[in-house]
């Protein structure tokens, strides 16, 4: 499987769920298209806006994004702006399990945030396990989706995943 998109944003280390979704709006409000407009705006006003006129919105990171509390509001506004993969150097782990949870792809991939620029033109081969910056026609190996979590992503997510399944077996 290929994603293409453009790099909406590069955010730097330790971006964490306040920023992503300020906590002061998760209690208020609970439809996620709602929330969604307040995406990163504490650190990015304009990311709402720009995530929705690209056509395959792409976030590329540094280390330890999603870091902070767990809300599970993060991965899900970040999904409700249309943004269809995250690309980072890695994760804090209850993000991580929180976005394939939800069917949102995440990538682990070393160095990426210094070979992409924000607006450069990504591919990402899954099956390869490579990302292609385009624009500067670079190209980074990226850690494995492992299988099982592949299969949630095929899904739409874990609740997609259990209701196919009737439930978990192995």
């Amino acid at each position: 499987m290929i994603i293409k998109g453009g790099a909406i944003r590069v955010f730097p280390t330790d971006t964490n769920t306040d920023e992503i979704i300020s906590g002061k709006y998760k209690y208020d409000e609970l439809d996620l298209d709602k929330l969604a407009v307040h995406t990163f705006e504490s650190i990015d006003p304009t990311f709402y806006d720009d995530a929705k006129k690209h056509d395959n919105p792409i976030i590329v990171a540094a280390k330890n994004f999603g870091c902070g509390s767990s809300r599970e509001q993060a991965p899900w506004v970040i999904k409700s702006c249309n943004v269809s993969c995250i690309i980072a150097e890695s994760f804090a782990r209850i993000f991580y399990r929180n976005g394939f949870n939800i069917g949102l792809y995440l990538i682990e991939c070393d160095a990426i945030s210094k070979n992409v620029s924000q607006d450069d033109e990504l591919e990402i081969d899954l099956d390869k396990g490579v990302v292609r910056n385009l624009t500067r026609s670079v190209e980074l190996d990226f850690k494995p989706i492992p299988p099982f979590m592949q299969e949630l992503l095929d899904a739409g997510g874990l609740t997609n995943y259990l209701l196919e399944h009737e439930g978990y077996t192995e």
